[in-house]
């Protein structure tokens, strides 16, 4: 056969056309000692910290301190964010006197003091939240408002602000049934509050003036997670999953009276169980832009670096055949939760190093990372994922330590250390006593 002999203008085209193909496939390559960006990942992440690196190995150890409080139950904790003092609610001996009810006290102990009690809050355990002027802000439910003869959830709250040792109380704003504060916003100027609603389990997110008392409806939501440093917030809202005309009706509690008659055209209303979407909400376009949507509950702790940090359950559960019932194999999960990092809609990434681990995000040391706590069977460790996503151990804790909670700046952590009052063989936050514990890292 003949060869067939080309045109050399022929073959320089197809030449260039082949060149142009190639360089179109091959990504550049990022600028010399720039950061890489990782699969699914929108921000650059260098492949490794070695600042963090050295930062952790010239680390001492960290020794656990044991704050002095009185035995019993401690409920609702949370840390100062510049990390110097913990709050917590105990309960209080029940009273004879009417009206009955629950009643607790709003305590706070630091590193070099005993505790002392800030106030009593009736009916309210309400966590408090911190103002930037060193101020606290926090519920009480004193008074039995509707005279059912109980002081509980039912009766209206009082919004209160004081020192944070408890002196120069005042009464702020009298709160309207269903509301909780939520965040302070607008440089304190303004409380973000959760207002119930009878019809969806979501609610609204209004604001509080504190000075004028006014309320101003913001957007249809759950919670405030985060309120980010040009004023935007951080929703999250529960999202009903989509029909089933296969299954029976689900019974909706937030409006019993009102069910569809036509099971097959049923809009089934969100509950507390269902799966979350998070949105940023701008108060000044009054926009609502989805963030992220995963398929179970998730929550977000901390925004740094352009990114937002969190946990959620497991992505992908696995099957178990070890269990049949009626219903078919069980469907398990070896952990709780995993780590989530979301750089904008379309990147997100998820961590979990071992399957047989929960994973919990606390917050971020500026600079180094992402702190996090891992939880097993034998106990917890503190870990820093750095910005490369690798993962330092900090310290260990054991296995009845549970509630940790971090400062502003990541460098306090707090927990509760739990007893097993009652000898039951099972530790209960709820019912068994606790002690205050924090390590400050350095």
């Amino acid at each position: 056969m003949k060869a067939t002999r080309w045109p050399a203008s022929v073959l320089i085209a197809l030449a260039l056309a082949l060149t142009l193909v190639v360089a179109q496939e091959l990504p550049e390559p990022p600028p010399e000692g720039q950061p890489k960006k990782k699969e699914g990942s929108l921000q650059p992440r260098p492949d490794n910290d070695p600042k963090t690196e050295l930062w952790v190995a010239g680390l001492g150890a960290a020794r656990a301190r044991t704050l002095s409080t009185e035995p019993g139950v401690l409920m609702g904790h949370v840390l100062s964010p510049d990390g110097e003092r913990f709050y917590y609610y105990r309960e209080l001996p029940a009273s004879d006197a009417a009206p009955r009810g629950n009643r607790y006290a709003l305590f706070t102990v630091g590193a070099e003091k005993a505790e002392t009690k800030v106030a009593d809050t009736g009916a309210d355990a309400t966590p408090p939240i911190f103002l930037e002027d060193g101020r606290i802000l926090f519920t009480t439910r004193r008074y039995d408002l509707n005279e059912d003869g109980l002081l509980d959830e039912n009766d209206d709250a009082t919004l209160m602000v004081g020192n944070r040792d408890g002196g120069n109380l005042r009464n702020v704003a009298t709160l309207q049934p269903g509301e909780t504060p939520l965040a302070v916003w607008k440089q304190d100027r303004e409380v973000l509050l959760n207002c119930a609603d009878d019809e969806d389990a979501n609610g609204w997110i209004t604001s509080l003036n504190l000075v004028r008392g006014d309320r101003t409806r913001l957007v249809r939501a759950f919670n405030v997670e985060l309120v980010l440093d040009d004023g935007r917030l951080l929703v999250e809202s529960l999202v009903a999953p989509e029909p089933d005309k296969g299954k029976p009706v689900r019974f909706n509690p937030w409006n019993p009276g009102q069910q569809p008659e036509d099971k097959e055209e049923q809009e089934l209303q969100p509950t507390l169980l269902d799966a979350t979407v998070h949105s940023i909400y701008d108060p000044e376009q009054k926009t609502t832009v989805k963030l992220y949507a995963g398929g179970g509950r998730s929550r977000f702790v901390v925004s740094a670096e352009g990114s937002f940090f969190g946990h959620q359950e497991p992505s992908e559960p696995e099957e178990s055949n070890q269990y049949r019932g009626n219903w078919g194999p069980e469907t398990v999960s070896k952990q709780l939760s995993e780590l989530l990092i979301v750089d904008d809609p379309q990147h997100h990434d998820t961590r979990s190093p071992s399957a047989r681990y929960d994973y919990q995000a606390l917050g971020w040391i500026p600079e180094r990372g992402l702190l996090v706590i891992e939880q097993g069977n034998l106990g917890s460790r503190l870990l820093l994922f750095d910005r490369a996503l690798k993962a330092h151990r900090l310290a260990e804790f054991e296995l009845n330590a549970c509630g940790f909670i971090a400062s502003r700046d990541g460098l306090t952590i707090g927990w509760l250390e739990v007893e097993d009052t009652d000898k039951n063989g099972y530790l209960e936050p709820w019912k068994d006593h606790s002690r205050v514990n924090l390590i400050r890292i350095e």
